[in-house]
């Protein structure tokens, strides 16, 4: 996310979120010195922002979510809901390593530190104009990791959840018999092999008996 390759100037229209006089020309700056041939407006509010951003097309958006009034996770989500093909880069006072995951997986595209480096605020705006993406490597680490555990959770095996009586009924299943044959069979009532059907049934994620014994083939 951090490394990207350079390319020649392209015009751009860019609009920074910020309520503090200083830290939008400070941004301006450092927007000029990247790419001269940019169009940057700015707001003090989230309100003026939609007003603008209603009658211009940005490319980039630099958001102060710190702003008077805040603008949380869900400003983020409207936001890219409204303007989807619009990059956005958050700064923010508050810890990259408690708020920096959520903000991005409400759908920013970057994020950084206002309290950053001089250097690292010439890279996170440079790869934002670029290629509309930044974080830092400690941010990266964060979402690599938070994607390993989501892959991991979606790939559990579902047979790992299915109880011995369970796997008991589900063999009888598969093996062709019939509710009241597994009854007798386990010495249980017609109505407990029905409960363990359908318990068995939303552990594997499945509706039908054929895509129950396809899924436990595949996963055998």
């Amino acid at each position: 996310m951090s490394g990207f390759v350079s390319q020649s100037p392209t015009f751009m229209n860019i609009l920074i979120i910020e309520d503090e006089p200083l830290t939008v020309l400070g941004l301006k700056q450092k927007i000029g010195a990247i790419n001269p041939v940019t169009v940057v407006d700015s707001a003090s509010s989230v309100e003026k922002a939609y007003e603008l951003a209603s009658r211009n097309t940005y490319e980039l958006i630099i958001l102060d979510v710190d702003i008077k009034g805040k603008a949380g996770t869900g400003t983020v989500e409207r936001m890219k809901a409204l303007y989807p093909g619009t990059a956005m880069l958050i700064i923010t006072d508050l810890e990259e390593g408690i708020y920096g995951l959520p903000y991005m997986k409400a759908g920013a595209d970057g994020f950084l530190w206002k309290l950053a480096s001089s250097a690292q605020f010439d890279e996170a705006i440079r790869a934002m104009m670029v290629i509309g993406k930044y974080a830092s490597t400690a941010l990266q680490h964060q979402i690599i990791q938070e994607s390993q555990v989501n892959r991991s959770l979606r790939y559990v095996n579902p047979l790992m959840s299915i109880s011995e009586r369970e796997r008991q009924v589900m063999n009888h299943l598969i093996a062709g018999k019939s509710t009241g044959e597994i009854a007798a069979i386990l010495n249980i009532n017609k109505t407990t092999v029905g409960t363990h059907k359908m318990r068995i049934l939303k552990k594997m994620q499945v509706n039908s008996l054929i895509k129950l014994i396809e899924k436990v083939t595949m996963l055998s």
